[in-house]
């Protein structure tokens, strides 16, 4: 569990980053079951090797909540966005679980999340403030490592975003927005790693300058580099 000072999410009446006096709670749990049916060698503390990493075969199960509340219309500059309103809280929660198992040279893992953000919109002639609905949207990734040499690995990740008000909004082509990412690492020494990664991205709106039409594309991408540590 953790207490933390955060700042105002990009939905709701103001967008901007501004900080506030709240505190932010996080919490999360997370259990590791291990699966070796060797009694030796699950008790046992197992370390790299020459073959790679030994780790045990296990699988772990883990849950996180984030709960906090965004303050609009603060005071900036001796004046609020709404002078005739007070601070706006607008509460939000994040909440979602993960797994990841282990076997041999192989490693599954994933992650889901739904988001929840309190809404509201103002009536400047009335200046009164009324709820509005929900910002909410689902989201996660999925994932695969696979050691094919001790100093190289291959992976897969998938991420995805479904967001209605960003569909609504023209935001992306779907309700869906996903990215396919097939990567490798190479581990040239204990510290320079080597590494590359395609990005299959989602469709991005634009307008066509001849038609006006809005139509999609595909920034697809190939990203390479070296990490080094000293």
């Amino acid at each position: 569990m953790a207490f933390v000072d955060g700042t105002n999410s990009a939905y709701g009446l103001n967008s901007s980053l501004t900080a506030r006096n709240t505190k932010d709670v996080y919490v999360r749990v997370s259990q590791k079951f291990n699966l070796e049916r060797d009694p030796e060698s699950r008790n046992a503390v197992q370390a790299a090797g020459p073959t790679g990493p030994r780790d045990h075969t296990s699988i772990r199960f883990g849950a996180f909540y984030y709960y906090g509340k965004n303050q609009l219309n603060q005071v900036s500059n001796g004046s609020a966005q709404f002078p005739f309103l007070g601070t706006i809280n607008e509460p939000f929660y994040r909440a979602g679980g993960d797994v990841r198992f282990k076997y041999r040279k192989m490693e599954l893992f994933g992650v889901g999340l739904v988001g929840h953000d309190a809404n509201h919109s103002v009536d400047t002639d009335s200046e009164v403030i009324t709820g509005a609905r929900a910002i909410t949207y689902t989201g996660g990734f999925a994932g695969s490592n696979f050691w094919i040499y001790p100093w190289m690995i291959a992976y897969m990740r998938y991420d995805f975003v479904n967001s209605p008000t960003d569909f609504a909004n023209g935001v992306s082509q779907y309700r869906t927005r996903n990215r396919y990412s097939p990567g490798f690492q190479v581990l040239v020494r204990a510290n320079i790693k080597l590494f590359g990664e395609y990005q299959y991205h989602w469709g991005e709106p634009y307008t066509d300058p001849n038609t006006e039409n809005i139509l999609y594309f595909r920034p697809n991408s190939f990203v390479g580099g070296i990490d080094f540590v000293y």
